[in-house]
């Protein structure tokens, strides 16, 4: 297979592939699993075929690309990529707005289990309406949430360990 890129083209492909990497093995030993070892097998020989394009290519584009410092033949993002291009502020904003999505969410979440718990949701409810209840009340704990982060952002969590309530 043939595919002919400009060289803007041949880039923004580099970043795309760069951002896919960086989410497939963002949170590499997060866990026990045998997951970064699967995305290395299944991405690893493509992203060093893409790193070897852009770095002798003539239409590529070296300055996303340096060499291992190990002296071996296999290819890394360069600072460049990581640090100062679209692809890393597409990360940092990819990254930034799912952190507060996820908090306000879970907190949203939290907050109606407790509500549920303590009945404030009534049982004599048909099941639908209490379904229409209980996303009417999430959406609500979460404009709350947002609107809370929007004005002081991580200011008033507090966080209560355990029994010692003042820590």
């Amino acid at each position: 297979m043939n595919i002919t890129l400009t060289r803007k083209e041949f880039t923004r492909l580099i970043e795309l592939a760069y951002i896919g990497d960086w989410v497939a093995t963002a949170m590499d030993g997060g866990d026990d699993t045998d997951a970064p070892a699967v995305y290395e097998k299944r991405y690893g020989g493509l992203m060093q075929k893409l790193y070897r394009l852009a770095a002798t290519g003539e239409d590529g584009c070296p300055q996303y690309v340096e060499t291992a410092k190990d002296g071996s033949d296999e290819l890394f993002p360069a600072m460049r990529l990581e640090d100062d291009s679209p692809a890393s502020r597409a990360i940092d904003k990819f990254t930034n707005d799912t952190f507060w999505e996820e908090l306000i969410a879970r907190m949203s979440e939290r907050d109606l289990a407790r509500e549920t718990r303590s009945d404030t949701i009534s049982p004599a409810m048909p099941p639908d309406a209490l379904d229409e209840q209980a996303d009417r009340r999430l959406d609500q704990l979460e404009d709350r949430y947002r609107d809370e982060f929007v004005r002081n952002d991580l200011e008033n969590i507090i966080v209560l360990f355990g029994a010692d309530r003042l820590s």
